[in-house]
């Protein structure tokens, strides 16, 4: 039985992020979520699949065959993924209301097999690819993904990140372009994206839709939306907002990552000084009130 069905059998949909290793998938997942939910020494680690749901803040190790174990997460760097299938990660962020986030590896990390994700990637019901803008859209990118797109269930997003390592008009228009190209009817739309301006953009609407992430998170909660339950309960009133200050409990990390670390996200501590909040993210409107169970580490069967 899934973890997250409703009485009615209907379930969240989960939204995949992948890529190659160093694209920026932690830093869009942070900055999506509002918050770091893993150690800033344990975002380098090379991990299985994590996937996140809300509920009380948790983590469990997925074994193989089903088997799970509470982990600390200051731990994960000594997870052995001959015996881990995926990480199970609850915590509370408005984005988790609406689906669940599946982090996958990155596809072409020399250090780990794809067997890794590919036994994982069946969950997914749809994905938001992250390529980043110095290289994008690499051949080993085109080639995997043109073996799993037909077996998504939902829209899919490109999303071209470190998009203002590209310092010129004409570069980037030339990328722009190329990657539209080469990938015409693979995705629903294709985004070039700042990531690092995102995160830094608090409530400054006008940085806020330079960055590129406005109109990505617009598209990206339609989608979601339009696969939710109809037992939402509410739901469907989801909408794009300012984040509350950080909660100090995602502060306490112990390091600051160098501005292009790619992958590894920076960490939250980093925007919360007295003129800095999170970023935007998705946030519940109305009352709050919802049909579906919030998933628990008790249920058992999560894959």
């Amino acid at each position: 039985m899934d973890n997250q069905t409703t009485e009615t059998g209907a379930r969240k949909p989960r939204l995949a992020l992948m890529g190659e290793f160093s694209a920026g998938k932690s830093t869009l997942s942070n900055l999506l979520l509002g918050c770091a939910p893993l150690p800033t020494k344990v975002t380098a680690t090379r991990l299985p699949p994590v996937w996140m749901s809300y509920g009380d803040e948790g983590a469990l190790a997925i074994g193989h065959d089903g088997s799970e174990r509470p982990i600390d997460l200051d731990d994960l760097d000594g997870i052995d993924l001959s015996e881990t299938r995926l990480i199970r990660l609850f915590l509370q962020s408005e984005l988790l209301e609406l689906c669940d986030l599946i982090d996958m590896p990155g596809i072409s990390d020399p250090n780990m097999s794809s067997d890794v994700w590919q036994s994982v990637f069946e969950l997914a019901d749809c994905v938001v690819w992250c390529t980043h803008a110095t290289q994008a859209w690499r051949q080993s990118e085109a080639a995997t993904w043109d073996s799993l797109r037909d077996l998504t269930r939902g829209d899919n997003l490109l999303l071209i990140t470190q998009f203002d390592k590209l310092t010129t008009d004409r570069d980037r228009a030339r990328v722009l372009a190329r990657v539209e190209r080469e990938t015409d009817g693979q995705f629903a739309a294709v985004y070039p994206v700042a990531l690092l301006k995102a995160m830094q953009a608090g409530e400054d609407a006008t940085a806020w839709e330079a960055s590129g992430a406005a109109d990505f998170t617009d598209h990206m909660v339609e989608i979601l939306l339009a696969m939710a339950p109809e037992d939402d309960g509410g739901l469907a009133r989801l909408s794009l907002d300012a984040a509350e200050r950080p909660d100090p409990a995602f502060t306490e990390h112990e390091q600051e990552p160098e501005p292009d670390a790619g992958d590894i996200a920076p960490p939250i501590d980093a925007f919360a000084d007295e003129d800095r909040i999170l970023p935007k993210r998705v946030r519940a409107r109305g009352d709050g009130s919802r049909t579906e169970r919030l998933p628990s580490r008790q249920d058992g069967a999560y894959v």
